[in-house]
């Protein structure tokens, strides 16, 4: 008979046992993945896919000579102007976060970073506006450089642009006067919460699927070391990077290469030169080190190489796939879908080759 006795304890057990479970994973695992520290930070891969062995615990920090501004002064003479994603905004963490300090030191240069306007639709949009306002008069340029990663191109650098569009000056001013390098931030979260039981049913499933089959984050194998953590061949990934490869024809890519060339033209009407650098997906520059890689490859730079540009590229695969063949380890943080400072060094060391008045 179930007494109102047993039912009491059981409930009781069941609770407890609750309790303790999130507690134990939550305390020895999920804490590290799913908070973060103002000092010390992990990935956005392990976060998503709970996978612990892959954290690479890393401390922010700025040490490099100059640092880029984020907020325009037409005492200063800006030589480079920067816009674009989460690389741009240093979301890898870590030591010397922003590939804009790199350039900043290695050119001696004054290095403004702006976000898209919140009244456009795209990067582009933002920059013509910003040219018809005024804004260059006031704050005069030398280079706008462009970054956006792989798998956003296409939707992103695809339509027409309103040559025409523009705000008012004072408008854009308040805006970008304001604002500052913005930090991604997580929810508070509390110990007690879905995702002790997410990281107990992912970690069982990616023994069974390289995407724990419900996934945002592919987990596979690599040849050689290219990390530091663990054994060092454990390879994280976006799924984003693989559904994206459908978009990147010849038709699209081209017509990418359009676009930036007719922006290209446009600020060369400025005395501005542009420059576009795409953030090579993590999938696509590990992808020939994965063991029986079952995913296509990606085409994107193989096709946007050759096209005719009257923009200055940054072929950010070819620069760091150099530097993985010579086998140099964390050029991406094993657990982020962001490149290392390792990465931006690299970069912008090959920039200075491209840059006429380094």
């Amino acid at each position: 008979m179930f007494t109102h006795r047993k039912f009491s304890v059981y409930f009781s057990l069941i609770l407890t046992l609750f309790v303790v479970f999130n507690f134990t994973v939550w305390h020895l695992y999920t804490k590290k993945l799913l908070t973060r520290d103002d000092d010390l930070a992990t990935g956005d891969l392990a976060r998503m896919g709970y996978i612990s062995s892959a954290i690479h615990e890393r401390t922010n920090s700025l040490t490099l000579q100059r640092q880029h501004i984020t907020q325009p002064d037409a005492a200063i003479q800006t030589d480079l102007i920067t816009i674009g994603d989460s690389f741009s905004r240093g979301n890898g963490w870590g030591p010397n976060r922003y590939y804009q300090d790199y350039i900043a030191t290695k050119f001696n240069w004054n290095v403004l970073h702006v976000d898209q306007f919140p009244r456009t639709h795209s990067y582009s949009s933002t920059i013509i506006a910003l040219a018809n306002s005024g804004f260059f008069e006031k704050y005069p340029t030398k280079y706008i450089l462009i970054e956006s990663t792989q798998r956003k191109i296409v939707e992103r650098f695809s339509r027409n642009q309103d040559y025409e569009l523009t705000f008012p000056l004072a408008e854009l001013e308040t805006f970008y006067t304001s604002q500052e390098n913005s930090d991604f931030t997580l929810p508070s979260i509390s110990a007690i919460n879905n995702g002790n039981f997410k990281f107990v049913l992912f970690n069982l499933l990616y023994h069974f699927s390289d995407r724990a089959f419900i996934s945002n984050v592919h987990k596979t194998t690599l040849n050689k070391q290219l990390f530091s953590i663990g054994n060092g061949k454990e390879l994280l990934y976006y799924h984003s990077d693989i559904t994206s490869i459908k978009k990147n024809t010849p038709d699209s890519l081209n017509t990418v290469n359009q676009q930036l060339n007719d922006l290209a033209q446009f600020l060369k009407r400025k005395n501005i030169q542009l420059i576009f650098m795409p953030a090579v997906s993590k999938y696509d520059l590990y992808s020939e080190f994965i063991v029986n890689n079952k995913y296509p490859k990606d085409p994107f730079f193989d096709i946007i190489r050759p096209l005719d540009k009257e923009y200055i590229f940054i072929d950010t695969k070819a620069i760091l796939l150099e530097e993985l063949r010579k086998g140099e380890l964390d050029i991406f943080f094993c657990d982020d879908t962001h490149w290392s400072n390792k990465a931006s060094d690299a970069i912008t060391t090959h920039m200075t080759n491209l840059l006429p008045d380094k």
